[in-house]
C-alpha cells in the first residue's frame, strides 16, 4: 500500500479542476442513439461515447513522425516497454481494426503499420457490443484514416527520419467525384527501437548454482512495404467498398552481449567463463488482403441489409532464429539456427438486417464466420563436432566452415492448424427520455483443429454465449453517466500452442503448449462526463476479471539456461479508476491532467507462479501551447507506476517528452520535430523469482531519440462539386470484418 499512499495525493492534485468558468454551461441532450459526448467551446484530444474513447491524433504533437502507438501513448492507461508492446489496463490483447476492417496484422505489430500523419482518430472500443468479434480482453482499437472530403484530387505526402535511423515514407492519392471514390496508396517504413541491456540470472540445480551476467544492447525494427488501392460508391440507397493490399513485412531483433558465467559447487569451488553472444530473430511475411461490404437501405425510414467478407493470404512466412557464441579470442562455441516456414490464409464474414421498428428503436440480427487456417513446418541446424572444409556462405560470420551446422533430423516438426467460427447474434438499441441502452448476445461455435504428426494433435468443439449491455443518462446539469459490460476471451493462436522448444538467445529457451486453455473475461465499466465552462471533467471505474490467465513462465531448464513456457498461469482480478481533466488556462495553452489507479489480485494456480496482491498507477501532465496560428509546442510528463508479473514485478518509471510542429503554405505543409525522454529517465527493470531461479533484467533506451517529419497535403477541388458524396466520418459502427 505504499505505493498507493505515494501515488494518491499526487493524482488528486493533478486533477483539480483548473480555470473553471463561473457560470456552466449545460450540454445539449443527444438526439441520437448512444451519440458521441460532445465538449462545448474547446477541441479535446479525447472524447468519450457510451463503451468506447475517441483519440484525435491531430492534437497529439508528441506522434509526429511516429505512429499509432505513438498517438495512443496520450490514452489514461496505455503503457509502451522498453521493446515498444503496447499494453491497455495491463493487458497486450486487443484487435486491431483500420477504417473498420480488420487489419492483416495483429497488435503491437498493426499499430506500428499506421503513420500518425495519416491518422484522423483512434478509438478504442472498452467494451464492445455483441455483433463484434469477442477476441482481445481490452477491446477493439479502431484506427480512422483521413479521407477525402471534397470532389477532386487529394494527394498526401509523409515522411520521418530520427536519430534511431528509423526512416518511413509513405503517400496517398485520392480522386473523388460525386457518388464515386478512388485512391492507392503506398507506404515504406523502417521503425527502430534500441536499448542498452543488462540482466542477471541465477539458476541452481542439485548442488552446483550458476550466475549469468549480460551486458550489451538489442535492437528490434519493424519494416513495412505496403500498397494498398480501393473503390467506393455511396447513393442513397447502396454502398459499396472495395480494398485491396499487399506487400511485405519484415520484424528482425537481436542483441550482442558480453555474458560472464560464474559456476559454483558445494565444495567452494568457482569457475568464470567470458563469451560473446550475438543473437538474431526475423520474421518475414508476403501478405494480400481484399474486402468487399455492400450496404441497401431498403426504406427511407433506415432499415438496411449489409454484407462484408474480407479475405487474406501469406504466401509465405518464415521465422528464423539463430544464436552464436564466441570466445573473446573470436572463436566459435556454440551456436543453432531455426526455420519455422509456413502459409497462412483467413476468411471472415457478415450478413446483418437492420430494423428501425420505432424512431428510436433499433433491432439487428447478423451472422459472422471466421476460418484460419495455417500450415509449415520447423527445423533446427545446430553445431557440427566436425565441420566440413570451405566457406559456408549461409553464415553471416567470417571463419564459419562449410557444413557448421547440421539438421537435426529429430527435431523436424511440421503442424496444421484450423480454427473456424460460426457466430449468430442479436443486438436491440433504443432511447427512452433521458436513457439510452442497448443490449446483444452472440453465439460462439468454434470448431478447433491442430496436428503434430510428429508430436501430438487436438481437436476441439465447444458453444460460448457473450452477452453486452450498456446504459447512458444525460442530465443538463449533473452530466453524462454510462455503464457497459461485456464478456470477451483470449484465445491461444498456432504459435502459443506449438509444442517444441525455440532459442531466444543462447541461455533462454521458449516453448508453446498445446493443451493451453483460452482465457475468459468479463469487463465492466462505469463513467462520467461533465463539461463545465472551458473545462471537461471524466471519471471511469472499471472492474475486470480473468480466469485462465495466460502468460510465460520462467524456469530453471539446464544449468545458465531458463526455460520460458506459456501456461493458464491463474485468474485475475483487477479494478481501476481514471480520472481526467481538460482545461484552458488562457487561450493558448490547453492543459491536460490524466491519471489511473488500479488494485489487482492475482490468484496463482500453477507451481513456480506468485499469487499477489497491490496497486499500481499511471499519471499524465499534458500540455499544449499555441505560440501563434502556426505554431505549436507540447510538452508532456509521465509516470508509469510499478506492475505485477505472474513471477515479480517491474519497477515504476518517469518520461518526458517535448514537440514542436510548424504549419507553412495555408497548412498544406506541416514540419515537425519530436525529442522523446528529454531527461533520459525511462528505464525498465523486472524481477523476476520462483523455485530455484532469479533472473533480474535492466533496459534502457537509446539516448536521444529525436524525430523529424514533413507532412504535404495536396487539394485540387474540381470545377463542379457534386452532392452525395461519401462520409467522411469513418467512425466504427458496427462493421465487423
Amino acid at each position: 500500500m505504499t505505493h498507493l499512499h505515494a501515488l494518491l495525493p499526487f493524482m488528486l492534485f493533478c486533477l483539480l479542476p483548473l480555470g473553471l468558468s463561473a457560470q456552466e454551461k449545460a450540454e445539449p441532450l443527444d438526439t441520437t442513439l448512444l451519440k458521441e459526448v460532445s465538449i462545448n467551446g474547446q477541441r479535446s484530444r479525447i472524447s468519450y461515447r457510451p463503451g468506447r474513447q475517441k483519440i484525435d491524433a491531430s492534437q497529439v504533437l508528441t506522434a509526429s513522425g511516429g505512429t499509432a502507438l505513438d498517438v495512443l501513448r496520450a490514452v489514461p492507461g496505455v503503457v509502451v516497454d522498453a521493446d515498444g508492446s503496447l499494453s491497455y489496463r495491463s493487458s497486450q490483447e486487443f484487435l486491431v481494426y483500420v477504417d473498420g476492417k480488420l487489419s492483416p496484422l495483429t497488435g503491437t505489430e498493426a499499430l506500428q503499420m499506421i503513420g500518425a500523419a495519416s491518422i484522423k482518430d483512434i478509438e478504442i472500443l472498452t467494451t464492445p457490443s455483441a455483433k463484434y468479434r469477442t477476441e482481445g480482453d481490452v477491446g477493439i482499437i479502431n484506427i480512422v484514416t483521413r479521407r477525402s472530403e471534397t470532389d477532386g484530387w487529394d494527394v498526401v505526402v509523409n515522411g520521418t527520419a530520427s536519430t534511431w535511423r528509423t526512416l518511413s515514407l509513405d503517400t496517398k492519392i485520392n480522386f473523388r467525384a460525386g457518388h464515386h471514390n478512388i485512391y492507392i496508396g503506398g507506404q515504406g517504413s523502417d521503425v527502430r527501437n534500441k536499448s542498452r541491456f543488462e540482466q542477471e540470472k541465477q539458476t541452481t540445480a542439485g548442488d552446483v548454482s550458476v550466475t549469468s551476467y549480460a551486458d550489451g544492447s538489442r535492437f528490434r525494427h519493424f519494416r513495412t512495404f505496403l500498397g494498398s488501392g480501393g473503390y467506393e460508391f455511396n447513393n442513397s440507397r447502396h454502398s459499396l467498398g472495395i480494398d485491396l493490399q499487399g506487400g511485405r513485412t519484415i520484424n528482425p531483433r537481436g542483441g550482442d552481449m558480453l555474458y560472464t558465467t560464474q559456476t559454483e559447487q558445494h565444495t567452494g569451488h568457482l569457475s568464470n567463463t567470458n563469451l560473446n553472444s550475438h543473437d538474431r530473430y526475423k520474421l518475414t511475411k508476403y501478405l494480400f488482403q481484399a474486402s468487399t461490404d455492400y450496404t441497401w437501405r431498403l426504406n427511407n425510414r433506415g432499415d438496411e441489409f449489409s454484407i462484408s467478407n474480407r479475405f487474406r493470404y501469406d504466401r509465405f512466412s518464415e521465422e528464423y532464429t539463430e544464436s552464436n557464441m564466441f570466445s573473446p579470442e573470436g572463436n566459435r562455441q556454440e551456436g543453432t539456427r531455426g526455420y519455422e516456414t509456413e502459409h497462412h490464409w483467413d476468411c471472415d464474414g457478415t450478413a446483418s438486417y437492420k430494423l428501425h421498428y420505432r424512431q428510436t428503436g433499433l433491432l439487428e440480427l447478423g451472422y459472422q464466420y471466421t476460418t484460419y487456417s495455417e500450415h509449415g513446418d520447423y527445423r533446427m541446424k545446430t553445431l557440427s563436432d566436425s565441420p566440413l572444409k570451405g566457406e559456408d556462405k549461409e553464415s553471416p560470420f567470417k571463419g564459419d566452415s562449410e557444413g557448421l551446422f547440421l539438421w537435426q533430423d529429430d527435431l523436424y516438426a511440421p503442424f496444421y492448424y484450423r480454427r473456424q467460427t460460426h457466430s449468430p447474434y442479436a443486438m436491440l438499441s433504443d432511447r427512452i427520455g433521458r436513457f439510452q441502452f442497448d443490449a446483444g448476445l452472440r453465439i460462439d461455435r468454434i470448431l478447433d483443429d491442430m496436428d503434430l504428426p510428429t508430436i501430438t494433435s487436438r481437436h476441439n468443439r465447444r458453444t460460448e454465449l457473450y452477452p453486452s449491455a450498456h446504459l447512458a443518462y444525460t442530465d443538463d446539469k449533473a452530466g453524462t453517466f454510462t455503464i457497459g459490460y461485456s464478456r470477451r476471451t483470449n484465445r491461444p493462436g498456432i504459435w502459443k500452442l506449438e509444442p517444441y522448444i525455440t532459442y531466444e538467445d543462447y541461455h533462454t529457451r521458449i516453448i508453446g503448449n498445446p493443451d493451453l486453455e483460452s482465457e475468459f473475461v468479463h469487463s465492466l465499466e462505469f463513467s462520467w462526463r461533465k463539461t463545465m465552462g472551458t473545462t471537461q471533467l471524466s471519471a471511469t471505474v472499471f472492474a475486470r476479471r480473468r480466469k485462465g490467465v495466460v502468460d510465460y513462465i520462467r524456469r530453471a531448464y539446464s544449468l545458465g539456461v531458463t526455460l520460458d513456457s506459456i501456461i493458464n498461469a491463474g485468474n485475475e482480478w483487477r479494478e481501476g479508476l481514471e480520472l481526467q481533466a481538460v482545461t484552458k488556462p488562457t487561450e493558448w495553452w490547453q492543459l491536460t491532467l490524466s491519471g489511473t489507479l488500479s488494485l489487482y489480485n492475482y490468484r496463482a494456480s500453477y507451481e513456480g507462479c506468485t499469487s499477489a496482491h497491490g496497486t499500481t498507477g499511471t499519471v499524465g501532465w499534458i500540455n499544449n501551447l499555441r505560440l501563434t496560428k502556426t505554431t505549436a509546442l507540447q510538452f508532456d510528463g509521465h509516470y508509469v507506476g510499478r506492475q505485477h508479473l505472474t513471477q515479480g514485478r517491474e519497477s515504476a518509471y518517469v518520461y518526458f517528452d517535448l514537440a514542436a510542429r510548424q504549419s507553412l503554405l495555408h497548412d498544406k505543409l506541416q514540419l515537425g520535430l519530436v525529442w522523446h525522454d528529454i531527461f533520459h529517465t525511462a528505464r525498465y527493470h523486472s524481477l523476476r523469482t520462483s523455485a530455484l531461479l532469479s533472473s533480474e533484467t535492466w533496459v534502457r533506451p537509446s539516448f536521444p531519440c529525436i524525430v523529424f517529419s514533413v507532412a504535404y497535403r495536396f487539394r485540387q477541388p474540381s470545377a463542379k462539386a457534386k452532392g452525395g458524396a461519401l462520409s467522411t466520418d469513418a467512425e466504427f459502427t458496427g462493421k465487423d470484418f
